[in-house]
């Protein structure tokens, strides 16, 4: 049976089966991203335990929905759930669940990406750079990175409390934030950070500077004792490159999409 819950321990119990493919929901139980948060899950019959989960993220223009199994019981809360989603929404999810979405929704396809752990944070030492201004961001930076994510990365998923999580880094220069590096999600209680909203104005690309300000940022997070995880396409070889320098390996192949509800069945 369906139940939407909240329950943070048995939700942190069930996605400590996998962290990596886990990383956003251990990261949206931190207090800071819960409310905006709903966990549709399955329990077990006669075991007080979940079995599988479906996060709702609604904390964006548009939600978010993470779409990802690890049994058989995984198609049957899909089944459940897909009457009850959003007529709108980002999709992240496994193969064998687009089947059932198409029922309802049509779909836009954003491609394959995948999902990277941290495996080697010696791999970071080499990448430290200190020949840039390279600072932690505060809110009062705030307008001069909106107009970087404006003009280098429109497409990115950011809202302004995110630079509340204290975990972005940039590095000045003409008076702009040109190059930044931070996390979409971020718990010191489940030790888990997920990287995001990474870009560089296009005249500084090529100097070093996304790899530096991401070295450092990696850095602390991984002094902190986090599990460091990040999203990228599958097509972005050059960004997988640099990943893989910092220390990051790949763990988990997933796809996402946008769905819309089809007109005849919001009508």
């Amino acid at each position: 049976m369906l139940i939407f819950t909240t329950d943070k321990p048995r939700l942190a119990r069930h996605f400590q089966k996998d962290p990596v493919l886990y990383s956003y929901h251990l990261g949206d139980l931190d207090d800071f991203f819960f409310p905006y948060c709903q966990f549709a899950s399955i329990y077990h019959p006669t075991r007080a335990i979940i079995q599988e989960t479906v996060l709702i993220y609604s904390g964006g223009a548009i939600p978010t929905v993470l779409m990802f199994g690890l049994s058989e019981q995984f198609g049957s809360l899909m089944s459940d759930l897909v009457d009850l989603l959003p007529p709108k929404f980002h999709g992240h999810f496994q193969e064998p669940t687009r089947e059932l979405l198409l029922t309802r929704y049509n779909q836009h396809n954003l491609g394959n990406h995948l999902k990277m752990k941290l495996e080697a944070p010696d791999k970071l030492k080499s990448h430290l750079s200190h020949d840039h201004k390279l600072r932690k961001l505060t809110e009062s930076d705030l307008d001069r990175l909106k107009l970087l994510y404006e003009s280098a990365y429109p497409e990115n998923y950011f809202i302004d409390r995110m630079l509340q999580t204290g975990k972005y880094y940039g590095i000045e220069s003409d008076n702009r934030i040109v190059s930044v590096a931070g996390v979409h999600v971020c718990s010191a209680e489940q030790k888990i950070a997920a990287l995001g909203n990474i870009a560089t104005y296009p005249d500084y690309r090529g100097r070093g500077m996304g790899k530096a300000v991401t070295a450092h940022l990696v850095a602390e997070l991984a002094a902190e004792g986090m599990t460091v995880c990040l999203n990228v396409s599958a097509k972005n070889s050059a960004a997988i490159s640099v990943y893989e320098q910092l220390g990051f390996v790949k763990r988990h192949e997933y796809r996402e999409a946008l769905f819309e509800l089809r007109k005849t069945e919001n009508s």
